[in-house]
């Protein structure tokens, strides 16, 4: 956790104690070019503050989709749209159809008692 905040600081100037709960959402698992890739993706809230890495705007969530994007995160924006209240961490392995059109498979992360 603590290199997501400082990669946030670095990015956005906001420091750890500015950023509010910050909670593990997705974890998304593919392949590309021989190379399996493993993201996480993590949701939190702030107040707006300026920063000298450039311009930061907020975009509204229904122009999400029309930004240029990897298909795992349009597969998360699009599976987040239609689960906005899903309070457990999904997990999404990237793969393809018999026609090579890729695909999300989502699977959730519960509490267990396998100990």
């Amino acid at each position: 956790m603590k290199a997501s905040y400082r990669e946030i600081e670095e990015e956005t100037g906001y420091k750890e104690n500015e950023i509010e709960n910050f909670t593990l959402k997705y974890i998304l698992i593919e392949e590309s070019h021989g190379e399996l890739r493993q993201q996480y993706v993590y949701f939190s809230e702030t107040h707006f503050i300026p920063s000298d890495e450039g311009e930061l705007y907020w975009i509204h969530k229904s122009e999400l989709l029309n930004l240029n994007i990897s298909k795992a995160i349009r597969f998360t924006i699009q599976h987040y749209l239609a689960n906005p209240d899903q309070t457990n961490i999904c997990v999404g392995a990237v793969t393809a159809d018999e026609s090579e059109v890729s695909l999300i498979q989502w699977s959730t992360v519960k509490p267990t008692s396998s100990f």
